[in-house]
């Protein structure tokens, strides 16, 4: 489905058993990969070159997934080309961590979320009735306020929640105080030409 809280779309998908099944497998092997933190924005100890051994399998998961954004948005998908550039890479997300507000290079950003530990929505829950803007490990979107439009809104991640964005479309993470590790999966599209 296409969330449209305002101008650029997000697609927001549960991925399929086996497509998520296929992610942890990667985290897994990723665990002690080539550190790539140097070049990301998160403020995350350990973000990890993703190891991909099925190059194919995870090839269809991307373009099944650049499909439907593309029929959905451009209502209709059609052949394309693309590459993926310097990822993907694994964020293995501890507490108090977090991502600052930043941008990707590349014409989508995906981020999949492959296990969030259900005490981060029990951290969450504790400030429902406190604040009004309780965010305890949320994904929150950014884009330019209208008088129409707050300009901003907030996601609730869940495992096996993929989103898939503009890359130049303003994002971050918020930290979260649980003692638990949150893993998820981002890539940028680059080169995204329609055939």
């Amino acid at each position: 489905m296409i969330l449209n809280f305002f101008g650029p779309p997000i697609y927001h998908t549960a991925m399929s058993e086996e497509h998520l099944s296929m992610l942890k497998d990667i985290a897994s092997k990723s665990t002690d990969s080539e550190s790539v933190g140097y070049d990301l924005a998160g403020n995350i100890q350990i973000q990890n070159e993703a190891i991909v051994d099925d190059k194919p399998a995870f090839n269809r998961f991307v373009e099944y997934h650049i499909i439907e954004f593309c029929t959905l948005v451009r209502h209709g998908g059609g052949n394309f080309t693309y590459n993926l550039g310097n990822g993907p890479w694994i964020n293995y997300m501890k507490q108090h961590e977090f991502n600052p507000l930043h941008i990707h290079d590349g014409n989508l950003s995906v981020v999949a979320f492959i296990d969030v530990p259900e005490e981060i929505d029990k951290e969450r829950e504790q400030w429902v009735d406190k604040t009004n803007t309780f965010a305890a490990g949320m994904l929150e979107f950014i884009h330019s306020k209208s008088s129409f439009s707050p300009g901003y809104a907030k996601v609730t991640p869940k495992t096996g929640d993929l989103y898939m964005f503009p890359g130049d479309l303003p994002h971050c993470v918020y930290p979260f105080k649980s003692d638990v590790t949150r893993i998820s999966m981002s890539f940028n599209i680059r080169d995204l030409q329609f055939t």
